[in-house]
């Protein structure tokens, strides 16, 4: 506290730099801390998952693995490349995940054996943590931990011998890393696991009560009290509310107060504009479907276009963005995800390079006075600012240049070391006849905070304006500017529908697209794609956007198809969402189970899952059965299992077991999600021999 207290007293003391006389803008509560700005600052880092499931094929492991399983291709583990990677990916530290769920630890902790220090890496000798932090030392990047609070591995899980246990490893990593600068209490927790042999089911009905984590803060901030604790319930950030990369258009730092009746009302995606704590949201996301590594994944690791996406819905909307990467089972993080994320990091770059504003001419219709003139928000400080008068909530700043401009970014940043105060904005741009209209958004403009960015149609103009509508107080805007990006090709989406017609969609219609149902790499003049064409057999579709006029193709876009499914019977119902091809539509059931008639028979190994894809959506299986055989009744049990994660991250799911012939086979779900009383399937396959 007398650190803020000594924090705001300097920002008052800017009033009187040059000979000022208007005072500094009142506080409009609550406030970020030194320590918030400082992590503000960071935009975004990297999240490291790499453990038992790496070489289990799981995305949250059973806590049962025996010790033998963790064996890195070639025996090395090669950290450094991890670091290099992600710092050339523009990150600016890396969080490691310590220990998941099932309870693996990639140190050698000395309160259990089931860690590195008894497995054949390094002989037992090996430190996993230490040397991501050395790495991480020698490149200047910044270390942080997760520590998973559930523990499906530890056979005193849910009593209290596993709370002494829990704080023990806090302790003991904390002491190890007091330069950690943020510290991760994942929000998973209870459930069935192996629990030292029990194998049963606990739950935790009171998190704080349990896992008492003010006792856990202070031990962290005690040792390292810059560190931003993410999750459990005395966190200083929030997560976002998702794990598909997004913050909504509207995001508040704030949130309420625990005590508060509404707090449970609030989604974390926007915050809350009255809210009485200081608490920003960072947006987690994986560059793979899953978190960790799988080699199916290899061709569905996130394409440059959605990364920039996911840049502009997190960064540009006023949250830090962790980014996980998931080394593979060699020990380094595959080329594919690699070579990605740079050429992404590489396109940000580029597009936010040239500030246009820089040499324009800025005016204001409102100025507090002396040190807080209109011209602070393009002289590249960040501790100046545009500020309006006491009582004056509103104001427009407007942007006129020598001679006609293109532009499709705006950046916009508040002064929020004094609050968040913007609740609502529109941007116009000036045209030929001296008139101004909006600019071509398509998203709300609201909240602006620490960053916001916004993507638009290139417009040609002499002036840009900005008409601030509504604040929480007088307007402090700390920085402007404006770009012209270059043209970022997409890769088209390729989808086949219900009656095995490939479907091939570009972002924009003015884009053409080559294609090749062979798997070679399609090109530009050769095999355009200019209606929906049936593709009824297996195999690979292959597809790039190319833009005539500027001449730049897309990355490839590629996309494999088992067995057609337009002879495919969904039991009880004429309805073929699940087989459509499109994700936001989905098939609902309240009977327990899905049926499909596949019409003949077929020799299969496995089946692919993925839930209704609009957001909010809910009936998400969680524990499951697959069934198959040649008749309806004969149907016979070829797999069970659970969906891991699956409400947070709903992603393709498959599952795999040994080759059956049938002609039915039929989804159960065992436990649904929430408990809901009906599932959902955005889109249905099976895996043929």
């Amino acid at each position: 506290m007398r650190t803020r207290k000594l924090f705001l007293a300097a920002l008052l003391l800017m009033a009187g730099r040059a000979g000022a006389q208007v005072a500094t803008p009142a506080p409009v509560y609550p406030l970020p801390s030194p320590e918030h700005m400082e992590w503000q600052r960071l935009e975004q880092y990297a999240m490291i998952c790499f453990g038992m499931s790496t070489f289990n094929d799981l995305e949250w492991g059973y806590g049962d693995t025996p010790l033998e399983r963790f064996a890195p291709i070639g025996g090395e583990i090669d950290a450094e490349q991890w670091v290099e990677v992600c710092k050339k990916s523009g990150m600016k530290g890396l969080l490691i995940v310590a220990k998941h769920h099932d309870g693996f630890c990639l140190w050698p902790s000395k309160y259990t054996d089931y860690s590195v220090k008894n497995t054949s890496w390094c002989q037992g000798k090996g430190d996993l943590l230490d040397d991501i932090h050395k790495a991480c030392q020698k490149h200047g990047m910044k270390f942080a931990l997760y520590l998973s609070p559930w523990d499906r591995h530890h056979a005193q899980y849910g009593k209290k011998e596993y709370v002494e246990y829990f704080h023990k490893q806090i302790r003991e990593l904390m002491e190890r890393y007091p330069d950690t600068f943020e510290y991760w209490f994942d929000g998973a927790n209870g459930g069935d696991g192996y629990y030292g042999g029990a194998r049963e089911n606990r739950t935790i009905p009171n998190l704080e009560e349990y896992y008492n984590y003010p006792n856990a803060v202070r031990t962290i901030k005690g040792i390292a009290p810059k560190a931003m604790i993410f999750g459990g319930t005395c966190g200083d950030i929030r997560w976002i509310g998702n794990e598909e990369g997004w913050a909504d258009e509207t995001n508040w730092a704030m949130m309420p107060g625990l005590d508060d009746p509404n707090a449970a009302s609030v989604s974390p995606t926007t915050g809350c504009e009255t809210g009485s704590m200081w608490m920003p949201g960072e947006v987690d996301v994986s560059v793979r479907p899953g978190w960790y590594y799988h080699a199916a994944e290899d061709n569905k690791v996130k394409s440059v276009a959605q990364l920039v996406d996911i840049y502009y819905q997190s960064v540009g909307r006023n949250a830090n963005l962790l980014l996980s990467f998931c080394p593979d089972r060699h020990g380094r993080i595959h080329p594919i995800d690699s070579v990605r994320t740079i050429e992404w990091w590489k396109t940000i770059q580029r597009e936010l390079k040239d500030n246009i504003l820089v040499h324009a001419k800025v005016t204001a219709d409102q100025v507090r006075g002396q040190g807080f003139e209109a011209s602070r928000v393009s002289d590249g400080r960040s501790d100046t600012y545009w500020a309006t008068p006491d009582g004056v909530s509103a104001g427009v700043l407007t942007f006129t240049f020598d001679t006609p401009q293109k532009v499709n970014r705006l950046l916009l940043q508040e002064y929020i070391e004094l609050g968040q105060r913007v609740a609502s904005f529109k941007v116009e741009y000036q045209t030929s006849d001296g008139t101004f209209v909006p600019l071509p958004l398509t998203e709300k403009t609201t909240t602006i905070g620490y960053k916001r960015i916004l993507r638009f149609n290139t417009v040609e103009t002499r002036a840009l304006r900005v008409n601030f509508e509504r604040a929480k107080g007088p307007l402090c805007i700390a920085n402007v500017e404006a770009f012209l990006a270059p043209n970022l090709m997409v890769e088209p989406a390729i989808r086949r529908d219900a009656d095995d017609r490939i479907v091939l969609t570009a972002n924009d219609r003015e884009s053409e697209i080559y294609y090749t149902t062979n798997g070679s790499v399609p090109q530009v003049g050769k095999n355009r794609y200019t209606k929906p064409f049936v593709f009824n057999k297996r195999g690979e579709i292959k597809a790039i956007a190319y833009d005539k006029n500027f001449k730049k193709q897309s990355e490839v876009a590629t996309q494999k198809f088992d067995l057609p499914m337009r002879r495919f019977r969904l039991l009880g119902t004429d309805s073929r969402n699940l087989f459509d091809g499109d994700p936001h539509t989905a098939d609902w059931f309240t009977t327990g189970s899905a049926t499909i008639d596949m019409g003949e028979k077929h020799t299969l190994t496995g089946i692919t899952y993925l839930p209704e894809q609009n957001r909010w959506t809910s009936g998400y299986i969680h524990r499951y059965e697959v069934w198959a055989g040649e008749t309806e009744a004969s149907q016979k049990k070829v797999a069970e299992g659970e969906f891991s994660n699956i409400k947070n991250s709903p992603t393709l799911r498959e599952v795999r077991f040994a080759p059956v012939k049938a002609r039915f086979i039929t989804l159960k779900a065992i436990q649904i999600v929430d408990d809901v009383k009906r599932f959902n399937i955005g889109e249905f396959s099976v895996i043929s021999k």
